[in-house]
This record gives structure tokens, C-alpha cells and sequence, in this order.
């Protein structure tokens, strides 16, 4: 009986391998032909960028108890200078009959290592908090943070982390901290 378990497990290592494998070979034949930008002065070749992540929100006891909330950002940026880019954000988070809505914009910096784009941002803006679909009102809101992204090609990238401090201030917040991680894809387009 336990050979049998031996064999199965082996088997399935077997299978586990050659997926990873696969996969590997599959990533590596599409990053071989697409253009990886270098590190050409420490900042990105391209002036825009649209960015898509999944949003996961840690609350303190702000709503009586702890609450997870999950939701989306969506963002717009515009580069100024060479590593300095103007972004507008939006976000959707809810949960355990919470919902958040948040409309930021605010200062990006970031850099350009090989295919790593590490930033740092400040956005400010309003939120708009809903408990048992009853409207609590709008709330001034700081998020501050950064992020990185992992470029795939010239355009495409992927953003490993995002990690923000959020805090609403006023409204039915007395004080009110917030931890908003995600991740998503980000496409980068236009030429400076």
C-alpha cells in the first residue's frame, strides 16, 4: 500500500514537471521576440499608461470589526518629465455589506532597470463609503504607496505589486487606516 502511494505521487510530481516545463518554454520563445527595452536613462520610453489591477483592502476596526473588501483600480497615467507621470485612479472595493468607491489623482515617480519599473506615488482625491446600501457620505482620502512592474514587451507589463497606505479622512471616519495591495497588467504606449 504505501509503494502505491510512492508511484502516485511520482506520477503526479511527473505531471507537475512537464507543465512547468511548458510553460517555461512557452515564456521563453515570446520574451525572445519581443524587444525588451534597456535601462536607456533611467526612465520609460513611453509617455502613457493604462494599468488594470485586482485590489485587495485591509481595514482596521473603522466598520466595528475587521473587513476585507476586494474590488479593482483602474488608472491613467501621463508622463511630465522624464520619470515623473501625472495619474488618475479609480476604484471599486466591497465586502461584508461594505463598499468603497474611490476617485484619486495625484504625483508618480519611477524608474527604469532592464525590464523592472519600480514607483513611488502620493493620490488624494474622495471616497465614497456605502454600509448595508445606505450612502455614508464622501470622505477626503490620502493613498500613498508604489508598485512594481515587470515588463513582458516594449508595451505589456505586468504589475507585480501595488501597496498602498489608504486613509479616508472625515466623514464617518474618526481615523481610518487602510492597506490596499493588488496586482494586475499594464500597457504602456506613446513616445516622448
Amino acid at each position: 500500500m504505501r509503494f502505491s502511494r510512492m508511484r502516485f505521487s511520482r506520477m503526479e510530481f511527473s505531471r507537475i514537471g512537464l507543465l512547468v516545463l511548458a510553460v517555461v518554454t512557452m515564456v521563453c520563445s515570446v520574451l525572445g521576440q519581443s524587444p525588451i527595452p534597456t535601462a536607456r536613462g533611467m526612465s520609460s520610453d513611453h509617455r502613457y499608461e493604462v494599468a488594470a489591477t485586482y485590489t485587495r483592502v485591509l481595514t482596521d476596526a473603522s466598520f466595528g470589526h475587521f473587513v476585507r473588501l476586494n474590488g479593482f483600480t483602474a488608472s491613467v497615467s501621463a508622463g511630465m518629465l522624464p520619470s515623473v507621470l501625472v495619474t488618475g485612479e479609480v476604484g471599486s472595493y466591497s465586502g461584508s455589506k461594505v463598499s468603497v468607491k474611490s476617485f484619486l489623482a495625484g504625483p508618480q515617480v519611477g524608474f527604469h532597470i532592464y525590464r523592472f519599473q519600480p514607483f513611488v506615488r502620493g493620490l488624494f482625491g474622495l471616497s465614497h463609503t456605502s454600509l448595508n446600501s445606505q450612502s455614508q457620505g464622501n470622505a477626503f482620502t490620502i493613498a500613498a504607496g508604489g508598485g512594481l512592474n515587470f515588463l513582458l514587451t516594449d508595451h505589456f507589463a505586468i504589475r507585480a505589486l501595488q501597496a498602498d497606505y489608504y486613509r479616508p479622512v472625515g466623514g464617518i471616519y474618526r481615523s481610518a487606516d487602510f492597506l490596499r495591495l493588488g496586482f494586475g497588467v499594464s500597457y504602456q504606449f506613446g513616445s516622448r
